[in-house]
């Protein structure tokens, strides 16, 4: 029973920390996610094929897959584009928990409190673990299912498959299992190597029937083929196009993972919801706090480091070592992978910090770390989950009492209020439209266009269509704030 209520406590804190994005959606929505949601609905109406995000061909559409059959249900709307995310966060939530009591034999109170990291994070990364453009959160799925049937080869290699095709992070778990596997001397017997031959075949199997399926796939939208995306390559040619190797400067920007990057992801840093792309007047972090995670960190090893070493036989803490494994492949391939390249918007670049926290605490929960330290790791976890809980009860005020209305539902609005149902408009605000009204208005983007049809039906109707630009123009209209009307 104690286990179960643990593991409620979990999910429940999983769901509070999601309940306004997903009871007000516009909360944190952009045309990113819409272009998932329009996937969806056209694979629902079987209008389209889509196997890859529209207008390109590397990262599958896994998302709109799983929404479609939704929407056919229940009807569109960001609320159910969102369930399988919520879905997903439930999920590696309880993989979490189970997994550190089944491997590292840690009671229920201290799994849940390992998992931490990942079940309350600051509701800027809250929202990231909802963000519907197709690969935000899944990684952090792939690599805990990666372990999960590390046994069994077929299904290893087929989420390894998918894991890939749907976002190239995936490989980080995979790696680290390959390099546990190299440690524990198993992965160079006849038996480890057989079995990494068929979660590679398997793997590559998934991989070429994608490109197979990309042929009779829906490029960009209804009516379209895969040879009408803006982009043409394969999610491999992609990745090594989009490798810069330095090591000078991905030293120079090792700095900012700490004065940047850390700090947004951990929630430590002072900065408003807005900052987020959130619909918020609320802040997130506390000054002078971002010590508190690397306190957290540095406790930690030195608990591990003072405990008694294991008896003999004993099995080590494979499941923590994973996962801080691939949290450093992560962070290497972020400051490699991107020159390093480190700033607040490209944090969605390494989200598996996360779980290399939770590695660190299941490890040191796991072994006998002297009374003190235990008691001061623990009032630094207390104190900096407090620091990522606050900012979640102002937000939840916020919208219970006095929800922000945002700028393009506004615009929305005085679209509708003027009669007007086609357009142009730039691509940030032409597919939230297009989405949000269930394809009532229908606009066409400037760049990129990933739904082709849309131009054809704005053109069909260049009578009546209008622009909408963010700059003042010539007999123009202002809509909402900083967005026009234009002839």
């Amino acid at each position: 029973m104690r286990r179960w209520i643990f593991l409620t406590i979990a999910l429940a804190l999983v769901l509070l920390r999601s309940a306004v994005f997903l009871i007000w959606p516009e909360s944190y929505f952009d045309s990113d996610q819409a272009i998932v949601g329009l996937m969806a609905k056209h694979l629902a109406e079987l209008r389209a094929f889509p196997v890859f995000v529209y207008g390109q061909t590397y990262m599958l559409g896994v998302e709109a897959w799983l929404a479609a059959p939704l929407f056919a249900v229940f009807g569109v709307s960001a609320a159910i584009l969102k369930l399988p995310l919520l879905a997903m966060n439930l999920t590696i939530a309880v993989l979490l928990v189970r997994t550190f009591e089944r491997e590292l034999g840690l009671p229920a109170w201290a799994a849940a409190l390992a998992s931490l990291p990942f079940v309350l994070p600051a509701p800027g990364l809250a929202a990231a673990f909802l963000d519907s453009s197709g690969g935000s959160l899944e990684p952090l799925l792939y690599v805990l299912l990666i372990w999960a049937t590390r046994a069994r080869p077929l299904w290893c290699g087929l989420v390894f498959g998918i894991g890939f095709l749907n976002r190239e992070f995936t490989i980080y778990g995979f790696a680290a299992m390959v390099c546990l596997e190299a440690l524990d001397r198993r992965l160079f017997t006849r038996e480890g190597l057989l079995r990494f031959a068929r979660i590679a075949g398997v793997a590559a199997l998934v991989w070429i029937s994608a490109q197979g399926l990309k042929a009779v796939s829906s490029g960009s939208g209804p009516g379209t083929s895969a040879s009408d995306t803006f982009t043409q390559s394969n999610n491999l040619a992609e990745l090594a196009a989009r490798t810069c190797v330095s090591p000078a400067k991905a030293a120079a920007g090792a700095g900012r993972l700490f004065s940047v990057h850390w700090p947004a992801v951990l929630g430590t840093a002072v900065l408003p919801l807005s900052a987020f792309s959130i619909e918020s007047r609320v802040s997130q972090g506390l000054a002078r706090s971002s010590w508190l995670p690397a306190a957290v960190v540095l406790l930690a090893a030195a608990g591990i480091w003072l405990a008694p070493r294991r008896a003999a036989g004993a099995d080590p803490p494979r499941f923590a070592q994973y996962l801080i494994l691939a949290a450093v492949f992560s962070v290497a391939g972020y400051l490699i992978g991107r020159c390093g390249e480190v700033s607040f918007y490209s944090m969605r670049y390494d989200m598996l910090t996360v779980l290399g926290l939770a590695g660190v605490a299941g490890w040191f929960l796991s072994v006998r770390a002297p009374r003190l330290l235990r008691a001061a790791w623990l009032a630094a976890v207390a104190a900096w989950i407090a620091i990522l809980a606050v900012p979640h009860a102002r937000f939840a005020a916020e919208y219970a009492v006095n929800p922000p209305v945002p700028a393009k539902r506004a615009m929305i609005d005085a679209l509708e209020a003027q009669g007007i149902r086609y357009g142009t408009a730039d691509y940030w605000l032409a597919y939230y439209i297009d989405f949000m009204t269930n394809e009532r208005m229908i606009f066409a983007a400037d760049a990129p266009q990933r739904i082709l049809e849309y131009n054809t039906i704005v053109a069909n109707h260049a009578a009546e269509a209008v622009r909408l630009s963010r700059r003042r123009c010539d007999g123009g209209v202002a809509l909402s704030p900083g967005v026009y009307r234009c002839p």
